[in-house]
């Protein structure tokens, strides 16, 4: 039986509800800290939600002690931009931002972090709960890669990496050994229409999604799911690659099958580099 309680800090989307019935089944007392400001929904844990505003730290530090929670979990889309929106943050928000060397998303949440560790709280990786959404290299759909394609993943892998080591973005969108677009604040839907919009008519655009080097699991690790094949279909981008153990792939399978039907293709990238990509397509 795990010890003490566990908080789920949750934006929006999928991954918090995967986690939480994963920690539900795992033996957890675990409850949502549900951020208005990303559209939380709490669906059926609503007796195990407590609503929280992203600017109040301050009283989420308080509430925390209060329910006895021990560890945190950061899982969900939280949005960039809201930074940048006329928000009221607390004293203890702005005591925090005051800390960070910068307003990128790593910086901040490292002093979040730290903030909950120095009460005693730990904050605990992102896979704890979601190893079923990490998925080992190989090929998923059917189409073998030609020769550029397989240098574009190489170079667009690379690419991805060195923005996400910059605290940038995670994701690059290549065609012929050449970034035709970027992640930023816009997030990864609009970089991929930026990336088509350059390339649609040769159709040979390809996204590569990367963590950081030394990524920290506790936060903000690579994500994908049917909206982004969804997105990169309406664009005409038709190739996706991840790294392995390192980007969580929501709902998996139904991912794959997707990108199967619409001739997409899916691809994560190991320690065997691109060598592997051409040989059986990997089943889930």
């Amino acid at each position: 039986m795990p010890k003490g309680r566990l908080a789920i800090i949750a934006g929006g989307g999928e991954l918090p509800h995967i986690g939480m019935a994963e920690a539900l089944a795992a033996g957890e007392d675990a409850v949502f800290f549900g951020l208005i400001e990303s559209d939380f929904e709490p669906r059926e844990y609503s007796e195990r939600t407590f609503p929280v505003h992203i600017t109040q730290i301050g009283k989420i530090l308080k509430l925390l002690q209060k329910e006895k929670v021990t560890r945190v979990l950061m899982l969900g889309k939280v949005r960039k931009d809201l930074l940048f929106q006329k928000l009221k943050f607390d004293l203890k928000a702005l005591s925090i931002l005051a800390k960070t060397i910068n307003r990128n998303d790593y910086p901040i949440f490292l002093a979040i972090a730290d903030e909950f560790e120095s009460m005693g709280i730990k904050v605990v990786s992102q896979k704890l709960y979601l190893k079923s959404l990490l998925l080992s290299e190989g090929r998923y759909t059917p189409k073998k890669f030609n020769n550029q394609e397989l240098k574009d993943i190489d170079f667009g892998m690379e690419y991805a990496k060195k923005m996400a080591d910059l605290d940038i973005g995670q994701m690059v969108v290549v065609c012929d050994e050449s970034v035709i677009a970027v992640e930023a604040v816009e997030g990864t839907d609009e970089t991929i229409r930026r990336g088509g919009q350059y390339t649609k008519k040769k159709g040979g655009a390809i996204v590569c999604k990367s963590p950081k080097s030394k990524q920290d699991e506790r936060f903000d690790l690579p994500t994908i799911g049917i909206h982004t094949f969804q997105v990169m279909l309406e664009s005409g981008v038709k190739t996706l690659c991840i790294r392995e153990g390192e980007t969580l792939v929501v709902n998996p399978k139904a991912v794959v099958e997707f990108a199967t039907k619409h001739k997409l293709n899916f691809s994560v990238i190991g320690k065997s580099g691109t060598k592997i990509l051409n040989g059986s397509q990997k089943k889930i």
